[in-house]
C-alpha cells in the first residue's frame, strides 16, 4: 500500500524536534519540587501515578498549566502553543485510559529502558487539536521534555477498536521519535549500508526496489533518519502477515531489500534492547 498513514505523517513532522540530555535539565530539582507535587489529588489513581514517577523519574499529569504544555521548543523551534492547543484530562476518565495506556504502551517495555527514556513529563490531556485548525486531532505529540497524550476523557469510550489501535500505534512511534530525537536510539550500522541514499531515479513506481516504504521518505531530505524510523513506525503498528501480504511480499519487494532491512531491525532491537517490535504490531487492543 503506497500511501501516507497519518501515524507516519506523526513519525516525519516529528524529526526536526531539539533534543536534551538528561530528564532533569529542564528544571532544577528545587523547581521541581515547587511546580510538580504528586498526588495531585486524592483519586483512586493517584497512587499509580506515585509509583509511576518513583519508578521512571516522569511526573505524570492530569492537572497542567498552559506553561507545561508549551514552554519548550519542539518541531523546528516553535512552541507547542504556536501550533497545538490541548485541554486537561477530565478526572474521572484519569484512571481507565491511564490502565489502557499501561497495557497497550508501557508494558511492552523493560523498566530498564522506560527509566531511561520516558520523557520528564507525560500529560494526560483531551481534545488534543491543530491551534488553527481544530478539526484536525492528534493522539500523542512531544517536544524535548514531554508527550502530551489525549483522550483522558469521555472521548475514550466512543472510540472503536480500530480508533483505540491507531491511538496504541501513535504512542510506540511517537516514543520513539522521541527517544531518537535526543540522541539515545541508534541506527543499527548494517541498516545504514542496505539502501542506496544517493541513488538517483527513484520514483513513485519503484521505490520499493531502491528499500524505502514511504515514497515521501524517498525522494525527501534526511533519508537515512526517517527511512529507519518509518520503518519502526510500519513495524509497531502492522501484523506480520500484513507486513507479508504489503511491503514483504516479493511482487513489492523484488530486490529483497526491505526484507533484509526488516531483519536487522528487528534482531538488533531484540538483541540490544529486549524489545520485540513485531511483537508490537502484532498485538491487539487490550482494554
Amino acid at each position: 500500500m503506497k500511501t501516507l498513514t497519518h501515524l507516519t505523517l506523526i513519525i516525519l513532522f516529528s524529526l526536526t524536534m531539539i533534543g536534551c540530555e538528561k530528564k532533569e535539565a529542564a528544571l532544577a530539582p528545587s523547581e521541581i519540587a515547587i511546580q510538580y507535587q504528586l498526588p495531585q489529588g486524592n483519586h483512586d489513581y493517584d497512587p499509580e501515578l506515585v509509583e509511576l514517577n518513583k519508578k521512571y523519574g516522569t511526573f505524570f499529569l492530569y492537572k497542567f498549566s498552559p506553561v507545561d504544555f508549551a514552554a519548550s521548543p519542539v518541531y523546528g523551534g516553535g512552541s507547542v502553543n504556536e501550533t497545538y492547543v490541548v485541554d486537561i484530562a477530565d478526572e474521572a476518565y484519569v484512571g481507565k485510559v491511564l490502565t489502557f495506556v499501561k497495557r497497550n504502551w508501557l508494558n511492552y517495555y523493560s523498566d530498564e529502558f522506560l527509566k531511561a527514556n520516558l520523557p520528564f513529563k507525560v500529560l494526560l490531556g483531551q481534545k488534543l487539536r491543530y491551534k488553527t485548525s481544530p478539526a484536525i486531532t492528534y493522539n500523542v505529540v512531544s517536544n524535548y521534555n514531554q508527550m502530551t497524550l489525549s483522550s483522558f476523557s469521555a472521548d475514550f469510550d466512543s472510540m472503536t477498536d480500530a480508533q483505540k489501535k491507531t491511538y496504541v500505534n501513535s504512542l510506540h512511534a511517537e516514543f520513539f521519535n522521541f527517544i531518537f530525537s535526543r540522541g539515545k536510539l541508534d541506527i543499527p550500522v548494517e541498516f545504514t549500508t542496505v539502501t542506496n541514499y544517493t541513488a538517483t531515479g527513484v520514483t513513485f513506481a519503484n521505490y520499493y526496489s531502491f528499500g524505502y516504504v514511504n515514497y515521501a521518505v524517498a525522494v525527501g531530505d534526511n533519508k537515512l533518519s526517517k527511512d529507519f524510523l518509518s520503518y519502526v513506525g510500519v513495524i509497531t503498528s502492522k501484523t506480520k502477515a500484513e507486513l507479508d501480504a504489503t511491503i514483504l511480499n516479493p511482487s513489492n519487494d523484488t530486490a529483497g531489500l526491505i526484507k533484509k532491512k526488516y531483519e536487522i531491525i528487528i534482531n538488533y532491537y531484540k538483541t540490544k534492547y529486549k524489545i520485540d517490535l513485531q511483537t508490537i504490531g502484532n498485538a491487539g487492543v487490550v482494554n
